[in-house]
């Protein structure tokens, strides 16, 4: 489950990106003409897991680890506490309370938080190197990962999603303001994107339809699958009753009396591209708003490069599908064993 707090929500129904953006005809659109400087920064190479997330790599004081990429987390980056134990790194924590007015509080009483942090020599991930860093920490659910990058790190700039091709591309154009940046397809469809202006939150949304029915929806490159609160896709006319709807076991933590079930969408629009059948997951969650969450599943059927600088999403097709690089995870030995080879 992705959190979403109350003032991404609020903001978001208050503002939006400028409308006057001129949107790209896609049926005439080609290269980024001489005055476009795509400015690349990076590529990020990627292998999978079993159930087809990314992975990526990250130093931490010297030693590489695994890193999830995960473009519907809010935060920049976050620690695995077993793999900084296993580092022989600190973890230090402390208490913090939120009061009921919050807006980044959904319970409405007052939640007392501990929270834990730790302080890395060095730590580098794509283009960003930085020493003496602190970091919060969190003591993962699957130890696949040592390293959790969101979106405070990977939306500060335009990110190409290339499931398909095994990458993740970081660019920062210059001169491209009204130009076409998915240069891999002159036919890319573009959408409008709205975000916190206020920068609380730096996810970005976009919409989807579901049966002439309008819903956003966040790109979710660490979810193995695309899902909805069963409450918001009841609205849209989803449901456990469903034709083809398929009961699933329950989320991780939740009792048999929150099943999951996989409903079959025929058809989904964004903008002038239609997504046809297509699963997507119900779910009961709580404090989670009417958001569909578009996960691996279907970046590996489309190729997405979001435009920061243009505040817009572009969507193109995979039409070749490529075999997937699974590759094995490094377990990283703890200070005693590292220290008897």
């Amino acid at each position: 489950m992705i959190p979403l707090s109350r003032a991404f929500f609020v903001s978001l129904l208050r503002y939006t990106a400028c409308a006057s953006i001129a949107l790209v005809n896609p049926a005439i659109a080609q290269t980024p003409p001489s005055g476009c400087d795509m400015g690349e920064l990076a590529t990020l190479p990627l292998k999978w897991t079993d159930d087809m997330r990314p992975i990526s790599e990250a130093v931490i004081n010297g030693r590489p680890v695994p890193v999830m990429v995960s473009t519907a987390e809010a935060e920049a980056v976050v620690l695995n506490k077993k793999t900084l134990n296993k580092l022989g790194i600190a973890v230090r924590s402390s208490t913090s309370t939120m009061a009921p007015e919050d807006a980044r509080n959904p319970t409405g009483n007052y939640l007392v938080r501990e929270v834990s942090y730790a302080m890395l020599d060095d730590f580098s991930f794509g283009t960003a190197k930085k020493k003496d860093v602190t970091y919060r920490v969190q003591d993962f659910m699957d130890d696949t990962f040592g390293v959790r990058i969101g979106a405070g790190t990977l939306l500060q700039t335009d990110i190409e999603i290339a499931l398909d091709a095994g990458y993740i591309k970081l660019f920062k154009p210059k001169g491209c303001f009204r130009d076409h940046l998915a240069y891999w397809d002159p036919q890319a469809i573009s959408v409008l994107s709205t975000w916190d202006v206020l920068k609380r939150d730096p996810r970005i949304l976009f919409n989807v339809q579901v049966g002439g029915k309008t819903v956003s929806a966040l790109l979710s490159t660490a979810t193995p699958h695309s899902y909805m609160p069963r409450a918001a896709a009841e609205r849209l006319g989803l449901s456990a009753s469903s034709p083809g709807a398929m009961r699933e076991d329950p989320l991780p933590g939740h009792g048999p009396e929150q099943p999951v079930w996989k409903v079959p969408v025929s058809s989904i629009l964004i903008g002038a591209l239609e997504v046809k059948d297509f699963d997507l997951r119900l779910m009961d969650l709580p404090h989670s708003g009417e958001i569909m969450v578009l996960g691996a599943d279907f970046l590996h059927r489309y190729r997405v490069y979001v435009a920061m600088s243009q505040n817009q999403v572009y969507l193109s097709p995979i039409r070749v599908p490529r075999a997937v690089r699974r590759g094995s995870v490094e377990v990283i030995g703890t200070p005693t064993q590292r220290n008897e080879q």
